[in-house]
C-alpha cells in the first residue's frame, strides 16, 4: 500500500511537471501598448525552445525556465525577458525591458494554436502597397523628418521595413484589409507597430508606436526615387583632427588603443554600438563575417560599446553575452553612457554622435577615411546588399594601398 501511494505521488508529480511546459506549435501573442492598442506577433515552440517570427526572420530563444505555474523567458543578448503564468495553453504576464527606467513593463498575453498575426481572415482589398514610399513623420525634425518605406505584398500579406538615417525598423510583417494597413515587429527588444489608411490621393496616413513610450503619426507617398540623407555626411571630424584617439577597457579590464602595435599599419573599423541596439546587432553579424574574411594582418575591428547602465557587472555581462551569442572575434570596449551628448564627450574629435551604430574607417596610416552613420540590415533587402558590397569594396581598396 505504501509503495502504491509513493508510486501514485511520483506519477502525479511527473504528470504535473509534464503539463507545465509550453505546448509545441504556433502561439499568437499580444503586447498591450495602451488601453486600446495591442501589438501582435507570432512565435513557434519546437524542441524545447521558441522562435519569434517576423517575416523572414526567426529569433531563437532558448533560455526558458519553468517554476511551478510560472514561465521565465530570457531574451537572447538583450536585457529583456517575459515573466508570465502558464494556464493550460494560455500565457499571462509582462514583457520587461531592464534598460528602460520608465514604461519598462508591457502586459503580455499569448494563446496556443493561432498562427495568424492580425486576423485569420482579413477583409478583401483592391489596394496594393508594394514598392517604395516617401515617408514624413509629424514629430521628428531635421534629417529624421523623412524616411523611406519598402513594402512587398502578396494577397493580403504585407512585409517590409522603414529606412531611416539611423537604420531600419527590422522585419515588419502584417496585412492589408480593405483600405487599412497593419504592420508589426517584435525583435526581443523593440516593439514596433504601424497602421495606416489609404487616402483619396493615394497616400497613406497612420500611426506609429514604439512600445508604450513613443507615438508618432506619418504620411507616405509613392516615390520610386525616394532616398535618405547621405549616411556619410551626418558626422565629420572637427577641424584640426585627422584620426581618433581613445583608450577603453574590455570586459576583462584590459585597455586597448589604436596606438597598440596590433593596430599599426592596418585598416581598422571602429564601430560605435550598444548591446541594446537592434541595428547594431545586424551590423555586428556582418562585421563578424568581415573579420573572418579578411586577414588579421591587414584588417581589424574594434567595437566601442555605449550602454544604458553604468553598473560594471551588468556591462560586463552584456558584453560577454553578445560576444558568446554571435561568436564575435574582435574586442568590445566599454566606452560609457549611450546618451549621445555624453558619448560625444568621449570622442571629442567627432562633430557629434548622431546614431548607433556608427562606423569609422581608419586607413593604414591611422587617418580617418570614412564615417558611416546608421545601418540598414537584411530586412532592407537590396539596400543592405548594396551597402555591404560597397563597404567591403572600400575596405579592400584601403587594404591594397
Amino acid at each position: 500500500m505504501r509503495k502504491s501511494l509513493l508510486l501514485f505521488l511520483l506519477l502525479s508529480t511527473i504528470s504535473s511537471a509534464a503539463q507545465n511546459i509550453l505546448t509545441e506549435g504556433y502561439w499568437h501573442a499580444d503586447l498591450t501598448l495602451n488601453d486600446s492598442t495591442l501589438l501582435p506577433f507570432v512565435f513557434e515552440m519546437k524542441n524545447g525552445f521558441l522562435e519569434i517570427i517576423n517575416g523572414e526572420e526567426r529569433i531563437k530563444v532558448d533560455e526558458i525556465k519553468y517554476v511551478g505555474d510560472s514561465v521565465f523567458i530570457q531574451m537572447p543578448i538583450y536585457e529583456t525577458e517575459i515573466r508570465c503564468k502558464l494556464n493550460e495553453n494560455r500565457l499571462d504576464g509582462y514583457f520587461i525591458n531592464h534598460t528602460r527606467t520608465t514604461q519598462a513593463n508591457l502586459p503580455f498575453f499569448a494563446l496556443h494554436g493561432m498562427g495568424w498575426r492580425f486576423s485569420d481572415r482579413p477583409e478583401k482589398t483592391t489596394h496594393d502597397v508594394s514598392g517604395r514610399w516617401h515617408v514624413r513623420w509629424d514629430k521628428e525634425s531635421g534629417e529624421n523628418k523623412m524616411s523611406v518605406a519598402l513594402f512587398e505584398q502578396e494577397g493580403n500579406r504585407v512585409t517590409g521595413t522603414f529606412l531611416t538615417p539611423t537604420g531600419d525598423y527590422r522585419f515588419l510583417e502584417g496585412e492589408i484589409g480593405g483600405s487599412t494597413l497593419h504592420l508589426s515587429a517584435f525583435d526581443a527588444s523593440h516593439a514596433y507597430l504601424f497602421d495606416a489608411s489609404f487616402q483619396s490621393d493615394g497616400s497613406l496616413q497612420g500611426n506609429y508606436f514604439s512600445g508604450s513610450h513613443w507615438h508618432d503619426t506619418w504620411t507616405a507617398f509613392r516615390d520610386s526615387a525616394a532616398e535618405l540623407v547621405d549616411p556619410e555626411s551626418m558626422i565629420f571630424l572637427k577641424p584640426g583632427y585627422k584620426t581618433l584617439e581613445f583608450s577603453f577597457a574590455d570586459e576583462h579590464r584590459k585597455y586597448i588603443s589604436l596606438k597598440d602595435p596590433e593596430y599599426q599599419n592596418k585598416v581598422v573599423v571602429v564601430q560605435l554600438m550598444g548591446t541594446w541596439c537592434s541595428n547594431c546587432l545586424d551590423e555586428t553579424k556582418y562585421y563578424v563575417e568581415l573579420a573572418k574574411k579578411y586577414s588579421s594582418n591587414k584588417f581589424k575591428i574594434i567595437a566601442l560599446d555605449f550602454e544604458k547602465t553604468d553598473d560594471s557587472i551588468r556591462v560586463a555581462t552584456n558584453i560577454r553575452r553578445i560576444k558568446e551569442r554571435l561568436n564575435i572575434n574582435y574586442p568590445i570596449l566599454y566606452a560609457g553612457s549611450s546618451s549621445k551628448e555624453d558619448a560625444a564627450k568621449t570622442l571629442p574629435m567627432l562633430s557629434r554622435i548622431a546614431a548607433y551604430p556608427t562606423s569609422i574607417v581608419i586607413d593604414k596610416k591611422g587617418m580617418v577615411r570614412k564615417i558611416y552613420t546608421g545601418f540598414s540590415g537584411p530586412a532592407s533587402g537590396p539596400v543592405y546588399e548594396k551597402h555591404v558590397n560597397s563597404f567591403s569594396g572600400f575596405l579592400e581598396k584601403l587594404m591594397a594601398e
